[in-house]
């Protein structure tokens, strides 16, 4: 697997960070023995960071614990939910009016070579902004464009009947 990773681009750096942290903090706290879940939660608590960058570390301490206990019996299987990943959903950003209008005006500068760009992206702010649409829901997906010879069955079938 961690030759597909490679394969692939991937460069382990920040998994490699959190594993030499890991290591000093080891050698700051002077423990010694096979490395034990209870470890690895002081490790992460210890950190000053998000809940969800504790999770993300704490996944990166269990993964390499699982490939450890392989060679080395006494190091345990951590229980992967002992420090969840966290759903929150962010708070909505209200903008004030003033804000409003500098996002609105520099949509007309986003793409000067292109200025359809701006007649679409203006009137689209100001629809999720009138109507508190999120910019997924007011935006059009790409998997619900038809292809121009659908469109012209369906304005076909329209004068027909």
């Amino acid at each position: 697997m961690r030759t597909l990773h490679r394969s692939l681009s991937y460069s382990f750096r920040k998994q490699a960070a959190t594993l030499r942290a890991l290591v000093r903090f080891v050698e700051a706290k002077r423990l010694d023995g096979p490395l034990t879940q209870a470890m690895a939660l002081d490790f992460v608590v210890a950190w000053d960071g998000s809940a969800d960058g504790r999770a993300i570390r704490y996944g990166v301490v269990r993964r390499f614990a699982a490939y450890i206990s392989i060679y080395d019996p006494l190091t345990e299987v951590f229980d992967a939910k002992a420090v969840p990943r966290s759903r929150a959903v962010p708070p909505p950003r209200i903008l004030s009016d003033a804000e409003l209008g500098a996002l609105i005006s520099a949509c007309c500068s986003v793409s000067p070579s292109y200025p359809g760009r701006a007649m679409v992206l203006t009137p689209l702010i100001g629809l999720l902004a009138s109507t508190g649409l999120r910019s997924g829901e007011g935006a059009p997906h790409r998997s619900c464009r038809c292809r121009s010879d659908q469109r012209r069955s369906f304005h076909q079938e329209d004068q027909v009947s």
